[in-house]
């Protein structure tokens, strides 16, 4: 009799979602060709820290599982693979992304109009080296974000003269996300008496 035909090889092309936050469990749909029907059949390999629960071979070509993104799990990128008897398909970049920030104070809280003033930014999840401040309206920039910690920061606020007045809303943004606002407001300056 003639020998049984090899099983070809799965391949995987796509996960979708393709990222996650760490410490967080993502629902997520593997795609590619030649998965295998049946409890075990198909397996799915992932870098140490990222777990796999849950999964369900839907067809042959497309997975369901859950990934479990462990504090352990390097930030960056985690490698997955389908397992089948027919082989190893290539490996597939899934991205662990850190938890988002969050924006607690801004101190001071204003400045006037043609000031630079240096505050500090405390809340959660900054990043060094990889977080920036965004302010919203007209006239004001940030400059200088230097991360002294997870959970503060120092800028430079460059007030123009021709800065809108009233509050502008500060947000901080890593590979995360962007926090939640907090105002700074914008006045006139003092006057100058003689």
């Amino acid at each position: 009799p003639a020998a049984p035909a090899a099983l070809p090889a799965p391949t995987l092309t796509g996960i979708s979602p393709d990222s996650g936050v760490r410490g967080a469990t993502v629902a997520v749909t593997l795609t590619g060709t030649n998965f295998i029907l049946g409890a075990g059949a198909t397996q799915i390999e992932s870098s140490g820290g990222l777990f796999v629960t849950g999964s369900t071979v839907r067809s042959t070509t497309s997975i369901t599982a859950n990934f479990l993104i462990t504090d352990v799990l390097p930030l960056g990128t985690a490698e997955v693979a389908v397992m089948t008897a027919g082989g190893t398909s290539a490996h597939v970049p899934f991205t662990v992304l850190p938890p988002p920030p969050t924006l607690a104070t801004v101190s001071p809280n204003f400045g006037g109009q043609g000031a630079t003033v240096a505050v500090t930014l405390t809340g959660t999840n900054f990043l060094a080296g990889a977080t920036s401040v965004g302010i919203d309206g007209t006239g004001v920039a940030a400059g200088n974000v230097v991360v002294s910690g997870g959970g503060s920061l120092t800028a430079n606020f460059s007030i123009d003269s021709g800065a809108t007045l009233g509050p502008h809303a500060v947000t901080v943004t890593t590979a995360g996300g962007t926090s939640g606002s907090v105002p700074f407001n914008v006045n006139t300056p003092p006057r100058v008496t003689r």
